[in-house]
């Protein structure tokens, strides 16, 4: 059986179900066999059978649960699961299959690259990480590589010390704030793949789907909310937009020449 899919549906506001939706329509382009499970994040009764029509569409699993946040979703998949699996965001476009990409031993966990950059909504400095957009998972020996690295880099003194491996993190500093986004702690660590540009190729991430309203009132991100909803309408518009936040990301880099305020 292939690994299964599991995807976190978050719907802040009525106006934002379509970002809850987008996966559905290429999903299986995607994960043609894959078994998949979709998660209600606290829903709202009045969108629960919305989701859960769009999941039993493509022969999903759907369950809503009570109020989380991705981060901590995340972490308890990798501590409680058993098997590989993969995690998959609302607010992609698959251009081809990726079910295929990992076996049970290909990879402690695996993803596409996200360099260090400063984020102009948090205004932040991000720290490099794998997105998680879309991930794959090898829970088991992920959790004894973190254990490991634990017992080696940590010393006994300070074992009540937290280690943020999955969770977000915003580190205050003199220079600004700097932020380690979900599973940045893990890339940090020495773990991970990264996608191929062949495997990148083949699905396009809209960031910040599902709080583009907040996100676009910052200057530099106004367009942001009508680029998705045009995307929402036509999803084949999604094409190519990998190469616009790649330009995004290196106008914003963090480099020894540019290290300092966020902006």
């Amino acid at each position: 059986m292939k690994a299964p899919v599991h995807i976190l549906c978050t719907v802040r506001k009525p106006e934002l179900l379509p970002a809850a939706l987008l996966v559905f329509r290429t999903l299986r382009l995607g994960f043609p066999t894959a078994p998949v499970f979709v998660w209600g994040n606290g829903l709202a009764a009045a969108v629960v059978p919305t989701i859960g029509r769009a999941a039993a569409a493509v022969g999903a699993a759907f369950r809503n649960l009570e109020p989380t946040c991705h981060d901590a979703w995340i972490e308890q998949l990798v501590l409680q699961q058993a098997h590989p699996y993969w995690i998959c965001d609302t607010d992609l476009v698959f251009l081809g299959a990726v079910e295929n990409w990992f076996d049970d031993s290909a990879a402690l966990f695996a993803g596409r690259w996200e360099p260090a950059w400063r984020e102009p909504w948090s205004g932040t400095n991000t720290v490099e990480r794998l997105h998680t957009c879309l991930q794959w998972h090898c829970p088991a020996a992920l959790r004894a590589a973190m254990l490991k690295w634990n017992r080696q880099r940590v010393p006994e003194v300070f074992h009540t010390a937290q280690v943020p491996f999955i969770r977000q993190q915003f580190v205050p500093g003199r220079n600004g704030t700097t932020l380690w986004d979900s599973t940045a702690g893990l890339w940090q660590a020495g773990f991970g793949t990264k996608f191929t540009e062949k495997q990148n190729a083949q699905f396009e991430h809209l960031h910040a789907a599902t709080y583009a309203d907040e996100v676009g009132k910052c200057a530099t991100l106004k367009d942001l909310p009508a680029v998705h909803r045009a995307i929402y309408a036509n999803p084949e518009l999604a094409a190519g937009i990998r190469a616009q936040q790649n330009e995004f990301y290196q106008a914003r880099a963090i480099t020894p020449a540019r290290k300092g305020k966020p902006v």
